[in-house]
Order: C-alpha cells, then sequence, then structure tokens
C-alpha cells in the first residue's frame, strides 16, 4: 500500500467514525432538546421556536459561508466543533439555575451551530478525496453516521431511563463534539501533504454565497428541492410531536418517547441503507433515488389522512426520517459533487442551512396559520399540506438529472482547462491546455508525410504507351496521371483545368504514397462534384484497401447530407482503420456544418458493434499511416498519442457525433492520466452522460476491473468516485512523456 493510499484510508476511518459520532450527536441533541424544551414551555410556543432558531441557522449559515469560502472547511469546522462543546458545558452550568432561558438557548444552539457543523463535515468529505473515491466512501460514511445515530438514541433513552435527568446528556454530547473536531483534523492532516485543499482557479473571483445561487440554475434547481422537502419535513414533525404531546404529557417520560423513535428509525435507517442503498441508485439513478424522499413522505401523510391516529402519523414522521437518512442523504451530498470548490464552499452552507431554516419558517409559518381555527382540525389541514409539497418536490429532483450532467460537463471542462493555466509555465503545454476548451482547427494535409513501405510496394502505376502531340488537353492530362513521373503527375494535380472527368485517374493515386498529398489536394477540389463515385470507391470491399483508407480524408470537403450517409456506412466497414478514418471526417464535417446530423440510435448501434470484441482485438487496432487528420480528432491530442488506445479513441470519436465535444474530449484526456483525481472526474462523467447499455458495454475498456458485463457495479462502487479533481491533465502527461524521454535516453 503507498503512503497515498494508506492516508487516504486512515482519513476515511476518521471520517467513518466521525460521521458517527456527529449523528449520534444528533439523534441525542434532538431527543435532549425536545424533551427539555417542551417540559419547560407548552407545546404551542413550538412553531415561534422554530421560526426564531431559524432565523438565527441563516445568520449563521451566512457567516459560515463567508468564513467557509477564506479558511476552508478543513480548518474552520473543526474549531466550530470545539466551540460548540465549550458552548454545552456553559449551558450544564446554568441549566439548574435557568431551566425555561436555558432550554431555548440550547433550542438554538442545536439548530443553528449543530446544522451548520453537519453540512461542514460533508464539505470536508467533498473536498478530500477524488470523485470516485468519494462516492466510493460516501455511502460507508453515511452507514457509520447511521450506526452513530442508533448509539445515540439508545444512549439517550437510558440516560433519560437510569438518571432520569435530561441535562445529563449535555456533558456527553459536550465529549462528543470535542472527538468529532479531533477526527476531522485527523481528516485533513492524513490528505496529501497534509495541507489543506488548494482552492480552484476561479477562488478569486467567486462571488457571494447569495450571488453564486442565483446565478447558478443547477443550484436554484437544488434550492427547490431542500426547500420543499423541509417545509414537508417541518409539517410532519409538528403534526407528530404534538399527538405525542396529546398522549403522553410532558416530562421525562417525553424523552423516552423521543429517544426511543429515533433509535427505532436509526435501527431501520441501517436496514434500509443495507439492502436499498446500492440497489436504488444503481437501478434508479442519483436524481430518483433522492425523489424518493418526498415520494415517502407523501404516501406517508396521505396514510395518516386516510387513518388518523398516534400511530399512522408516527409511521408517517418514520417514512420521512428512514429515507431521508437512508437514502436521500448520500444522494444529495452527491449532487453537489459537480460544482467546483469555490462555489461549493460559498453556497453549500446556505444550501444545507439557510435553505433549510427558511424552509422551517415557511413550515412554522403554515402551522401557526392552521393553529388559529381548532388544533384538531389543523392535522388534516397539515397533512394535505405535506402531500401537495412533496409532490412539487419529486417533479424539481426528477428535473435535477439535466443539470447536474451539464454541471458536470462545464466542471469537467473548468478543472482541465483554468487549474492547467494557474500552474502550467511550458508555452506549449498551456496551448496545449486551452484547446481543450476551444475549437479543433483544420488544417491542410502536410506533404512529407508517407505511408508505409508495404503499401508503396504494392503500388503499380503502368506506364503510359505515348504521349502524343496531337493527344486533347485532357487526354493528355490522362495520359501524364497515368505516367511514373513524379513532376508530370504534380503538373496536372496542382493545374486550374481538373475536369471531374480525371477523377477515376486520379483516384488510383491515393496508393502511391510519394504523390497521395498532391492526390487528396486535387480531388478536394473536385469532391462536392463527384461525392458519389469517391463513396462507391470507399464502399467497394474489391477497391485497395490503401486507397479506401484515404478516400475519407477528400470527403471532408463535402459538407453534405450525402457525405455524411456514405461516412456513417463506411462506419460499418470491416477493416478498422477505415472506419477509424470515416469517424474522424465525420466527426470533422458535423463540427463545420451544425446543420448536418447523424442519427443517435444509428450511432450507437456502431458504438456498441465496436465494443463487441475481444479486448485482445480491441488493443490490436493500429494505423497504418498518419496523415495529417490528427487534428480533426475531437478528442485526440498531441499529448496523448503516444499513450491512447486507437480503438478507444475511436468509440470516443464516434461519440462526439451525438454527445458534447469538449467534455468528451476532456473526459478522455483524463482517462490517460495518472491523476487519479482527474481520472475519477472523467469517469463520473462519462457514466453519468452514456446512455445505460453504451456505458455497460464500454465500461471493461474504461477500467482494468476484469467484470463481466452482466454485473453491474453499484453506485456506491462505479458511481462512488465523484468529488472535484484540481490537478492538471496536460502536466500530468507532459511529465509522464518527460519520464519515459529521460528513461529511454538513460
Amino acid at each position: 500500500m503507498t503512503s497515498h493510499q494508506s492516508a487516504s484510508r486512515t482519513a476515511f476511518i476518521a471520517a467513518v467514525f466521525g460521521a458517527g459520532l456527529m449523528i449520534a450527536f444528533q439523534t441525542a441533541a434532538k431527543a435532549t432538546r425536545d424533551a427539555l424544551f417542551l417540559s419547560s414551555h407548552d407545546v404551542s410556543l413550538l412553531p415561534r421556536m422554530v421560526v426564531l432558531s431559524a432565523l438565527v441557522s441563516m445568520v449563521a449559515a451566512l457567516a459560515a459561508s463567508r468564513w467557509m469560502t477564506r479558511f476552508g472547511p478543513g480548518r474552520l469546522i473543526p474549531v466550530a466543533f470545539g466551540l460548540s462543546a465549550v458552548l454545552l458545558m456553559v449551558e450544564f452550568a446554568l441549566v439548574d439555575a435557568f431551566r425555561g432561558p436555558i432550554a431555548v438557548v440550547l433550542y438554538l444552539h442545536f439548530g443553528a451551530l449543530g446544522a451548520v457543523l453537519i453540512s461542514g463535515f460533508w464539505s470536508v468529505v467533498n473536498e478530500r478525496w477524488d470523485p470516485r473515491t468519494a462516492k466510493r466512501y460516501v455511502g460507508r460514511i453515511a452507514a457509520g453516521g447511521t450506526i452513530g445515530g442508533l448509539a445515540g438514541g439508545l444512549l439517550a433513552e437510558r440516560v433519560g431511563a437510569l438518571l432520569a435527568s435530561v441535562v445529563a446528556m449535555l456533558p456527553i454530547l459536550a465529549g462528543f463534539h470535542v472527538a468529532c473536531g479531533l477526527l476531522v483534523l485527523a481528516m485533513r492532516v492524513s490528505g496529501p501533504g497534509a495541507a489543506p485543499p488548494r482552492p480552484d482557479a476561479d477562488a478569486r473571483t467567486t462571488r457571494s454565497g447569495l450571488a453564486t445561487i442565483a446565478g447558478t440554475p443547477y443550484l436554484r434547481g437544488l434550492v427547490a428541492l431542500v426547500l420543499l422537502v423541509t417545509v414537508s419535513e417541518v409539517v410532519i414533525d409538528y403534526v407528530f410531536k404534538a399527538r405525542a404531546t396529546e398522549v403522553f404529557g410532558r416530562g421525562e417520560e417525553l424523552l423516552r418517547l423521543f429517544a426511543l423513535f429515533y433509535t427505532a428509525v436509526s435501527l431501520l435507517t441501517v436496514v434500509v441503507q443495507a439492502a436499498a442503498s446500492r440497489p436504488a441508485l444503481q437501478r434508479l439513478g442519483l436524481t430518483r433515488t433522492v425523489a424518493l424522499l418526498p415520494v415517502g413522505a407523501a404516501a406517508g401523510a396521505m396514510g395518516a389522512l386516510a387513518v388518523p391516529g398516534i400511530v399512522s402519523v408516527t409511521i408517517a414522521r418514520g417514512i420521512e426520517a428512514i429515507l431521508r437518512n437512508g437514502l436521500y442523504r448520500a444522494g444529495y451530498e452527491l449532487l453537489f459533487t459537480p460544482i467546483t470548490p469555490s462555489q461549493k464552499r460559498a453556497a453549500k452552507t446556505l444550501v444545507d442551512v439557510g435553505v433549510v431554516r427558511i424552509g422551517d419558517i415557511v413550515g412554522s409559518g403554515m402551522v401557526q396559520a392552521t393553529l388559529l381555527p381548532s388544533v384538531a382540525a389543523a392535522t388534516r389541514t397539515l397533512l394535505g399540506v405535506a402531500v401537495v409539497l412533496s409532490v412539487g418536490a419529486i417533479v424539481v429532483a426528477l428535473r435535477l438529472r439535466r443539470g447536474y450532467v451539464r454541471t458536470l460537463e462545464r466542471s469537467l471542462l473548468s478543472r482541465a482547462v483554468q487549474l492547467d493555466l494557474s500552474e502550467v509555465e511550458d508555452a506549449i503545454t498551456r496551448s496545449t491546455v486551452l484547446q481543450s476548451a476551444g475549437g479543433l482547427g483544420i488544417t491542410a494535409v502536410r506533404p512529407g508525410i508517407t505511408g508505409t513501405a508495404e503499401v508503396a510496394a504494392e503500388v503499380q502505376i503502368p506506364e503510359p504507351a505515348s504521349t502524343a502531340a496531337s493527344l486533347d488537353p485532357e487526354a493528355r492530362q490522362i495520359v501524364d496521371l497515368r505516367s511514373r513521373e513524379t513532376g508530370r503527375v504534380r503538373a496536372v494535380l496542382e493545374g486550374e483545368t481538373l475536369s471531374p472527368s480525371l477523377v477515376p485517374h486520379i483516384i488510383p493515386l491515393l496508393a502511391w504514397d510519394e504523390m497521395v498529398h498532391d492526390a487528396i489536394g486535387a480531388l478536394r477540389r473536385l469532391a462536392p462534384q463527384v461525392t458519389g463515385q469517391l463513396i462507391d470507391h470507399l464502399l467497394d470491399q474489391h477497391e485497395e484497401f490503401t486507397i479506401r483508407r484515404r478516400i475519407p480524408l477528400v470527403l471532408v470537403t463535402c459538407p453534405t447530407g450525402r457525405a455524411v450517409e456514405g461516412l456513417l456506412r463506411g462506419l460499418e466497414d470491416s477493416r478498422f482503420e477505415v472506419r477509424y478514418r470515416c469517424g474522424r471526417v465525420l466527426s470533422r464535417l458535423l463540427e463545420l456544418n451544425p446543420k448536418l446530423t447523424a442519427a443517435e440510435e444509428r450511432v450507437h448501434e456502431i458504438v456498441l458493434r465496436e465494443v463487441d470484441v475481444d479486448r485482445g482485438v480491441w488493443e490490436s487496432h493500429r494505423l497504418l499511416d498518419r496523415l495529417d487528420d490528427e487534428e480533426w480528432s475531437p478528442v485526440m491530442d498531441e499529448l496523448l498519442r503516444e499513450r491512447a488506445n486507437r480503438g478507444l479513441e475511436h468509440v470516443f470519436t464516434i461519440l462526439s457525433l451525438v454527445m458534447a465535444r469538449q467534455p468528451l474530449k476532456v473526459a478522455f484526456r483524463g482517462l490517460h492520466t495518472d491523476d487519479v483525481l482527474l481520472r475519477g472526474t472523467a469517469l463520473e462523467y462519462l457514466e453519468t452522460a452514456l446512455p445505460d447499455r453504451i456505458r455497460d458495454a464500454l465500461w471493461p475498456f474504461l477500467e482494468d476491473t476484469g467484470r463481466p458485463r452482466h454485473v453491474r457495479r453499484s453506485a456506491n462502487d462505479v458511481l462512488a468516485d465523484l468529488l472535484a479533481s484540481n490537478q492538471s491533465i496536460a502536466v500530468n502527461l507532459e511529465e509522464l512523456r518527460k519520464r519515459r524521454g529521460s528513461g529511454a535516453t538513460d
């Protein structure tokens, strides 16, 4: 195990225990807070308390957003955990003398600082690992938190039963937060180089959290989702607590009731995570898994409406809590993975805490408004409101997928370009980096690059029988073209009087290495008039292979539907290099003329045929000659030419016909680096953006796992390696090439 792997493993263990202690604190703290407040104040004050707590949380979220951007979560969150522990001990010292006021302070403490700490902890997790590693770890870290929640509920219940004292939990809770702070420090210190994560290149120009959210449609979608599910939770939670107080009264029994409820929820959450989390992410995808929370909340609320009573309301609240902690939380955190670190630091706390607290205010306002007629009538009204809100949340969650993919594309590009420019001093490397965001310019065919000696030996151009001066100009041109004299042939090819009737005599010159560039140039001038003839030669299986693999280079000057159809048929050829050239030229044509398109279903079928081969066949694909169509590739660049597999490049070229080109190019480059951060981002983009059947067929060639394709990797393994990568692809590739060159010299 390398030092990097060992450090990552240490951080992962610290994260699991940190999540466990943090959620154990949260569960025990909720039971303690609710019992202390409801035993000190009337339940009718609860909505007002929720609103006040929400206002304090919003202030804390705004401050945390600013500090998070400035210091980073790795530095800020351990300090915040320590501050929370100190406040708990102060509250413990004063609670006996000022029980009522301290109950209010404790409610505000848990509602404000507790939410900021949870959000900050997950920000540390998001920034600690590369995208794919993070996704693999997030599910396990969340499971550790769930087990911690179970332990926290049991602890609160036992303290209430044995000591018959709510306030006895406060020193224990303080100890939890001290331990959490130390574990977050361990996560940060065990990072690469024991340094805090470096902000991304746009950090200096990052707007405030509110401006970032306002200017980012994807973040606005997340805000809408969080707001709807939060208001729904507040409404259902109030109905549950009101019923519980009505049935069980006030006092220490409430601590035991809430402790048992939260313990049972934690236990069932463990079961849901173990049995349903991975299948849900695998089969439903990220956004549909997130949508299960409002689906469950709507179902529970409708059940409580149909069968009124404490049992049905408890079940409704339990379903909402189980789905929130068992499925929604992990999926929700992963929705932030494509967002750049600077934007995430500015906005995430505001979404996690500020928006949640706005939801608390809105929900409490709804509760307060329904209490005016009567408490009994309020229950049915509130449950109906919860159903409507949950349906709205389902719609918003399902619409987030498109924004997730688009944000991932932009993130992929920005990480490959902006971060490279911040680190690369070499002008050539910097230029290469800029190409990943700019267009690919077409260049002329360079003279001096020849094909193989084997092909040159095959070509036999017969000498003309006569060059009589009496021949007409066109006949004389034919005689010159069929001569073996390069000067005479080149003079005809470069002349201004080329006729389409000469094409049958020029096409054979494509097999003559010394004249191939002149022949391609001449045919390009005539190609729009003889497109059908060129396609016939391309698709003729009896035509010389050397000619067939070079004809696509001519068709690049034919941006027409006829040429596109011919090249698509060429993608079905039995010879790889014919398919390879057709793919490159077809991609170039579609780039030059956006009105030209290729049917998505047809392209997918072509890709499936390409990958339906043995790995040995796949890896044996080679090019017999290199002409100057390298610059036309939608995915290849100079740094990759010695490393990239031609079969994989060809598949990506075909995919570029129906997918966004620049993210696909950067993803292809990312696959060929040793930088696990950027490779993880590249794989996540492909895993999210590719259609299911394409992804399943292609994945064995992207990962050296040896897995059969009928066993699909779960989202906590394949989808579990995402998060922001701040490393440079180009620098990584350049270093590898220099190392290889140095090794060869030595």
